[in-house]
């Protein structure tokens, strides 16, 4: 292995759950000057491919240079919640591994390696802020330590199994004296109640959910000492659920993704979850100028690479799938990939796009030194099942009494299972493992994914599905 980039200092912002075509660069709808800028006079990649549907196995594959299906991101050993704080939904998500890291690459190479994260995964508690020699961990100490005391509750149900099991047997022998169609009708109530009242504790309204202290978190740390090489990551979180869509319509609008996917939630909800998510993304490029300007008053970016993606998309019903942590179609695989080279503070005009299918999963290499990924090869994104499965037990129960339990109970059970997405000579295979049945695009012309083709290319789905095998 070479050294790392030539750049004196190499700067990685994540746009948590951003997808690729609401960006002006990429021709969508959110004006987004500073990206615009950026793209125009840096390198942009048109098909990035993000190899997770989520955080966790996302940024373990960008920062171990490791397809997702090859890395052990998940263990049973579970977390002491009594010394460290976390969210209780992360207690069995933490990263335990030998793999060098891309920040341990950099400080072997005599870089200061920093990480700013707004986000509750990408922290010390669930492993992946190892080799990284400072750590500011926005969501934690802003959110966790706040005075949520509703929201903390739940948190703590849902973390004890015990605890949480006898509550729902408890309610489910309640409900036998309860007729069906009654007991439909209060489930989805309830629902709706708790996802009401969840939006307004957990900060949703907000358009800034931690880039403002994040970038002033970064200017303290760049003024203590910006002499030295500089890696430094940085996780901001505005384009992750949920919206304000409060800026948009005086009514209620219903995120669940859930109620989205089985049809209890309409096309006006939608389309105000859709123009929320656009304002937070635009209010988003207004913070990331803020950050080149505090990277230019300080020094950062006299030699440096700045990288711009994001480590996975957001569906909205494009697909019948809503949000992330789905299966792996064009909304959610598909990201921004931004390289802009900056020197004496100015960036070095390439103006350079690439066309081709480009894996994040290759970036660790780039910013290892390493050779390139081989143009050609085949691109892979993975989905691993998804998260949200602490309700799996009442919906278990339940699911025979009520029929909207029933129906999220097994939209649940269709997207927990494995699929990946295989990126290669224009074509696009989806493979489910024999769950259900494959799906082929010719994404070089659909990039939308609206024509099935694989009962006519059968050949091409054979030979995307031997890659889809052989990827490392």
């Amino acid at each position: 292995m070479g050294g790392p980039m030539n750049s004196e200092n190499i700067v990685f912002v994540m746009l948590d759950t951003v997808r690729a075509d609401f960006l002006s660069p990429y021709g969508g709808e959110a004006r987004t000057s500073n990206l615009d800028r950026l793209a125009r006079n840096g390198t942009r990649y048109d098909m990035a491919i993000s190899p997770g549907t989520y955080t966790l196995p996302s940024h373990l594959s960008i920062f171990t240079g490791k397809r997702v299906r090859s890395i052990p991101w998940l263990n049973g050993t579970g977390m002491r919640f009594s010394d460290m704080k976390t969210d209780p939904l992360l207690r069995k998500s933490r990263y335990e591994s030998n793999d060098l890291t891309i920040a341990s690459i950099m400080e072997y190479f005599g870089y200061r390696s920093a990480l700013f994260s707004n986000n509750p995964f990408v922290s010390e508690p669930t492993g992946l802020a190892k080799g990284f020699s400072h750590v500011s961990n926005i969501f934690i100490d802003n959110k966790l330590d706040s005075g949520r005391t509703s929201v903390k509750a739940v948190l703590r149900l849902i973390q004890s199994d015990f605890a949480r099991k006898n509550l729902i047997r408890l309610a489910y022998g309640m409900s036998s004296v309860i007729p069906e169609e009654k007991l439909d009708e209060m489930y989805l109530g309830l629902r709706r109640r708790l996802n009401r009242h969840f939006s307004v504790e957990y900060g949703y309204y907000s358009l800034d959910k931690g880039a403002s202290e994040t970038n002033r978190r970064l200017d303290a740390y760049l003024k203590s000492d910006s002499s030295k090489r500089n890696f430094i990551f940085i996780n901001y979180m505005e384009g992750h659920e949920g919206y304000p869509t409060n800026l948009v319509t005086r009514n209620y609008v219903e995120q669940d993704k859930w109620l989205h996917m089985i049809g209890e939630a309409g096309e006006d909800d939608l389309k105000a979850t859709k123009d929320a998510y656009r304002k937070r993304i635009e209010y988003l490029d207004a913070k990331i100028g803020d950050a080149i300007g505090i990277m230019k008053r300080r020094g950062l970016l006299d030699d440096a690479t700045l990288i711009i993606s994001s480590d996975h998309g957001q569906a909205f019903m494009e697909h019948g799938e809503m949000f992330h942590n789905v299966f792996p179609y064009n909304e959610v695989a598909r990201v921004p990939l931004i390289v802009s080279e900056f020197k004496s503070g100015r960036q070095v005009r390439e103006g350079r796009v690439i066309e081709r299918p480009f894996s994040l999963t290759d970036l660790n290499g780039m910013m290892a030194g390493r050779l390139a990924a081989k143009a050609g090869k085949p691109v892979v994104s993975d989905h691993t099942g998804i998260t949200e499965v602490w309700d799996t037990y009442l919906l278990r129960l339940f699911k025979r009494r009520s029929k909207n339990a029933g129906m999220i109970y097994r939209k649940k059970a269709e997207q927990d299972s494995p699929a990946t997405a295989v990126y290669h000579e224009g074509y696009k295979l989806i493979h489910y493992y024999g769950k259900r049945m494959d799906e082929l695009y010719c994404v070089s012309d659909d990039k939308e994914e609206a024509n099935n083709i694989i009962h006519e290319e059968r050949g091409m789905a054979y030979k995307l599905l031997a890659c889809s095998k052989s990827a490392s």
